[in-house]
């Protein structure tokens, strides 16, 4: 072996940027590899960057409701120089409407667990706050060439949750970088345009990675962090074997769209949840709008095998469906005939729930599926992986012992990011 580590991590996202950050600042030796030539250039980079505290679960919404403190005190956490450029939260507020499917119920629920403050709204509420758009009961949702989409609505939705604490960050890739930069300064070793051939083992257990110039890196632990590449690397070594729970990769659009005369989105947008239209859409710089599907509807996903293949166009057909959805809530919006946008592939497990967990390959860890949904978390799941690597390779079982946030002191079970899980039945991504 020419190189070594202590813990190797293969992939340099929001995610494995998060991890490596929390195990160099815990001591440990830490060697980050990258295929990409930067930093969050993969799925970070073509993330909404939602953050968001509502979910369908008392553990996602308090993970995410630790996570919005930490992006609140962004440059403490990261203990950044005054003159570092760093990713900024915008704070906007989530409308998350009724569509009669039952998530607003269960997302109430949640949210009261775990003690998370939201609002009730109702449709006059939402008229006399949001009055620009159009609050009729458009759904289900069906295809735009669907006679049943342009007939005209006779009922009301009834109302919406609403949290004034959520928002985004505009550039997904600079909070990857801001993460990674920290890494650096906790003595993190950052190695980009550094292509993983294959994982190496023996007699059961990883020793490190054969890379793609010839060269090898040993390791006491390797994570996996690759986005869409995780599973493939994974599966050479037999390390899926034992999952309960699939992943796959989806093809994930986000549209731009400018908003229509007489809004200004940075101080009227809303990050707006519709699964009335199967629409997610959050302010844009510029005056504008950007998002997509909420995720909920199986036939509109496009599932691509090969994480290297796949269309980086905005497709006509989704540019289509996506805008006149939206025109239907926004009445003024124009739809501009340029196609623009972010296409990308985001890594998600069948339930939308991330897996954090060890593999049957002792010293082999996952940090899976969790394009689309758990961005916003990034900054407190990188402590998690790290009670899950540590605990493991103390010779413990990490799912015996809760996971404490240092950020908040709240305690969380790790079972629920097992590989070993149960798909949860009625998990939605949000």
């Amino acid at each position: 072996m020419e190189n070594s580590a202590e813990i190797l991590i293969i992939g340099a996202g929001v995610i494995g940027a998060s991890a490596a950050l929390a195990l160099a600042r815990a001591g440990h030796d830490v060697v980050v590899i990258e295929r990409n030539s930067g930093v969050g250039d993969g799925s970070t980079g073509s993330s909404a960057g939602i953050i968001r505290v509502h979910a369908s679960d008392e553990q996602s919404v308090a993970m995410a409701a630790d996570a919005v403190a930490v992006w609140n005190d962004w440059a403490g956490f990261l203990d950044a120089g005054p003159d570092e450029h760093l990713a900024r939260f915008v704070r906007c507020g989530s409308l998350i409407l009724d569509a009669g499917n039952g998530f607003t119920d269960r997302a109430a629920e949640s949210m009261r667990a775990a003690v998370v403050p939201f609002e009730a709204w109702t449709l006059a509420e939402m008229a006399e706050r949001l009055p620009y758009l159009d609050f009729r009961r458009f759904g289900p949702p069906v295809p735009i060439d669907d006679e049943a989409f342009w007939s005209e609505p006779t009922e009301y939705l009834p109302g919406a949750l609403y949290t004034e604490q959520s928002g985004y960050v505009g550039d997904p890739t600079l909070a990857a970088v801001n993460l990674m930069d920290a890494a650096r300064r906790a003595g993190a070793d950052v190695r980009l345009s550094t292509e993983v051939a294959r994982l190496e083992l023996r007699a059961g257990r990883v020793v490190g990675v054969a890379l793609a110039d010839g060269r090898r890196l040993s390791a006491a632990a390797v994570l996996v962090a690759a986005g869409p590449h995780s599973d493939a690397l994974l599966r050479s070594v037999g390390a899926t074997s034992d999952f309960r729970i699939a992943t796959r990769r989806i093809r994930e659009e986000l549209v731009h769209v400018p908003a229509p005369p007489g809004i200004e989105t940075a101080l009227d947008g809303v990050h707006l949840v519709d699964g009335d239209l199967n629409l997610n859409f959050r302010p844009e710089h510029g005056n504008a709008f950007l998002g997509g599907s909420n995720g909920d509807l199986p036939e509109e996903q496009t599932v691509v095998e090969d994480p290297d293949r796949f269309d980086r166009r905005v497709s006509a057909a989704n540019w289509e469906r996506t805008t006149l959805r939206l025109a239907r809530r926004i009445p003024d919006l124009g739809i501009p005939r340029a196609r623009t946008g972010v296409v990308g592939l985001y890594d998600a497990a069948e339930d939308w729930l991330p897996i954090y967990d060890r593999t049957c390959v002792e010293g082999l860890f996952v940090a899976m599926a969790t394009s689309g949904t758990q961005f916003k978390t990034s900054p407190v799941v990188g402590e998690l992986l790290r009670h899950v690597i540590e605990s493991e390779l103390e010779g413990r079982d990490h799912t015996t012992v809760p996971f404490v946030a240092p950020t908040s002191g709240r305690s969380y079970a790790t079972e629920q990011f097992s590989r070993l899980r149960e798909p949860r039945v009625g998990q939605a991504r949000g």
